[in-house]
């Protein structure tokens, strides 16, 4: 639902949180946190519980999962939590400073295995108001860590250790949930920073590497409306019994480091960096809408067999957005994949290497392709693995229209801008596309002539490329400044500036 609670649902801590409406219970309170998870296949249970006085004490939450097709079951246990009644009518739930969690898998072969960690939690609580039917959780989380991973009863040889750390810190949010079988759910979540961390030594085979992932300054938005159901229906089953969701947040400085040696010593370093991003995420009956954008990028690479200098790419802005219709419906449904890469600089250093004398432009590239139409959905895509997708005898849809609203590209002192629209119709051969596109085509003469003078383009073959573009430009264009008219037809036919070349 929504960020933190995506992150450490499967824990069980439940760190969730409309002023106080009428007296809750605790034990009201605990039961309406493990409905939450609970579905056909995912049961969630509370154990040691004990009363005293007002405050419920639970020792443990065990949570066992069947994993699909009867292949085994996934048990997960973490720390318990007390549930104190306040005089407001509130309840106030806090959780231990320390605590374990265990991950247990049981395959119906015979394969197991078992992970351990440790929860760490600082001034960790949640105030609970409302009633059962509409119930408000507020909480705060000065910090939460998950470290201490080790594997029990594991075949990693004893060289090899690894240690891993979650962190969660700063985190505030609060949730109203209402209803029955089918509940709404609204809330808003910040959190300070998430950090991971994982390193990784092979003292035996001499590898070694460290991860550092770093965001700051999240926060979200989450709602929609949860309809439970079984974990093996697909996305569009789940659409269909009334689950939506629509989530949106925003990310502040984030980082991202890899570095480590290879087996024959050789070190290498990842790193990537953003000032900003934005992502959302929106599922209806209209399909999946989601994309985002991030800002002030910078990835850096370091591979001491190919450069001995990190080598930058810079990328102050890059967006994406998708919307795909998956419910099966006889009318047309709208779809439209954008991406646009605006301002990407490459090093010098590549640059230098297939052009050591700077003969092409260098200028920031760009890249915008938006595309959309209509399709009609024939059938759920998504119900069945990845090999029974791949081996669909006919697409899940019929492709109506394809408009290209924006085409875009900048780079090496070649411009081509244009856009389209088409139709398209069943043909006895194939689907064919009914329509036209029109670009325009700038620089393309002085980019010939610096890739032959680098020598990645023979002279022939820059001079038949030359006479084609001729042939088929208009007569009084030039190759610095040209346009293309495409028009496909009925008969299945392809005309190119006025001349037919199908």
């Amino acid at each position: 639902m929504n960020l933190t609670r995506t992150l450490i649902a499967s824990l069980l801590l439940a760190l969730g949180a409309m002023p106080a409406l009428a007296e809750l219970t605790a034990e009201q309170v605990l039961e309406h946190q493990l409905s939450q998870y609970s579905t056909p296949e995912f049961t969630v249970r509370a154990g040691g519980k004990r009363r005293s006085g007002n405050v419920l004490t639970v020792d443990r939450f065990l949570a066992e999962v069947a994993l699909p097709d009867q292949e085994g079951s996934l048990l997960v246990a973490v720390g318990g939590a007390s549930f104190a009644e306040r005089n407001d009518g509130t309840v106030l739930v806090t959780f231990p400073p320390e605590s374990p969690l265990t991950v247990q898998a049981f395959a119906r072969e015979g394969e197991e295995f078992a992970l351990a960690a440790t929860v760490t939690q600082s001034g960790a609580q949640t105030i609970v108001s409302g009633t059962p039917d509409q119930i408000r959780y507020e909480s705060t989380a000065p910090s939460i860590t998950i470290d201490e991973f080790r594997m029990i009863e594991t075949e990693v040889p004893e060289d090899v250790s690894v240690a891993a750390s979650i962190k969660l810190l700063g985190y505030k949010g609060h949730s109203d949930i209402s209803g029955g079988g089918l509940r709404d759910f609204r809330g808003e979540d910040t959190l300070d920073s998430l950090q991971v961390h994982v390193d990784v030594d092979d003292r035996g085979g001499g590898e070694s590497f460290s991860l550092r992932l770093e965001i700051a300054d999240i926060a979200a938005r989450s709602a929609g409306k949860i309809a439970w159901q079984s974990l093996g229906n697909s996305l569009v089953a789940s659409i269909l019994d009334g689950n939506t969701l629509d989530l949106s947040a925003s990310l502040g400085r984030a980082s991202y480091s890899l570095t480590g040696r290879g087996p024959d010593a050789d070190h290498f370093e990842f790193s990537s960096e953003s000032s900003s991003s934005d992502v959302f995420i929106k599922m209806d009956r209209n399909g999946i809408d989601y994309g985002g954008t991030t800002r002030g990028s910078v990835l850096s690479v370091l591979a001491q067999e190919l450069f001995g200098s990190p080598v930058e790419v810079r990328l102050p802005e890059a967006s994406a957005r998708f919307l795909l219709p998956i419910v099966p419906d006889h009318e047309p449904q709208d779809f439209a994949a954008r991406i646009a890469v605006r301002g990407l600089e490459i090093d010098q250093m590549l640059w230098s290497m297939f052009d050591p004398e700077g003969v092409l432009d260098r200028e920031p590239a760009t890249f915008v392709l938006d595309t959309g139409g209509e399709v009609i959905v024939l059938r759920d895509g998504l119900d069945g693995d990845f090999f029974e997708f791949m081996n669909m005898d006919h697409a899940p849809v019929d492709v109506r229209t394809l408009d290209l609203n924006e085409i875009r590209i900048k780079l090496a002192g070649v411009e081509v801008t244009g856009d389209g629209a088409f139709a398209i119709i069943t043909r006895p051969e194939e689907p064919w596309p009914v329509g036209s596109a029109d670009l325009t085509v700038t620089g393309l003469d002085k980019l010939l002539d610096g890739l032959v003078k680098v020598g990645i383009v023979q002279d022939l073959r820059a001079l038949a490329f030359r006479g084609m573009v001729e042939a088929l430009a208009r007569p009084d264009e030039g190759l610095d400044d040209f346009g293309l008219t495409i028009k496909t037809g009925e008969d299945g036919s392809v005309v190119l500036n006025d001349q037919r070349i199908r």
